[in-house]
């Protein structure tokens, strides 16, 4: 089984998981702030943060995975729709959606400020939802233990 989590919009999971960034190259970045964040977390961006190249980066994943089983999670705040998402998962197999209701994070129920400290946005949502998209490749079938 594969388990996909990709960026859904602009933005970026480097900053955020720098150290397996780190761990994965094996090298010695130059870094900068107390998170001692790699310096190239300012600069790299993934294809996935480009909604012009989001849908074909996607794909290209998903063509590459040998495993017969995927999950993919996904929001509602993506820069594809839920729907795109299962067309583009049934040439691939059979696809069970499951959906989850959550509480945006914490920056969504405080508001838009400026370095400055005014406010400058309001809040638009509280909730977003989670997918939850379990793909069973041709020729493999889904099953479920009670």
């Amino acid at each position: 089984m594969a388990y996909l989590d990709p960026p859904y919009n602009q933005h970026s999971y480097r900053g955020n998981y720098h150290i397996w960034e780190t761990l994965v190259r094996n090298d010695n970045p130059e870094v900068y702030g107390c998170a001692h964040k790699r310096i190239d977390c300012k600069t790299t961006k993934s294809s996935f943060n480009s909604k012009p190249k989001f849908k074909d980066t996607l794909k290209a994943v998903l063509d590459a995975l040998k495993s017969p089983y995927i999950v993919l999670s996904f929001s509602d705040e993506g820069f594809i729709t839920r729907d795109e998402i299962e067309e583009m998962l049934l040439t691939i197999g059979s696809v069970k959606t499951l959906e989850v209701d959550y509480k945006r994070y914490v920056g969504a129920q405080i508001g838009i400020y400026n370095p400055q400290g005014i406010k400058v946005g309001d809040v638009k949502k509280l909730r977003n939802k989670e997918y939850l998209y379990v793909v069973s490749k041709a020729g493999s079938a889904l099953t479920t233990k009670p």
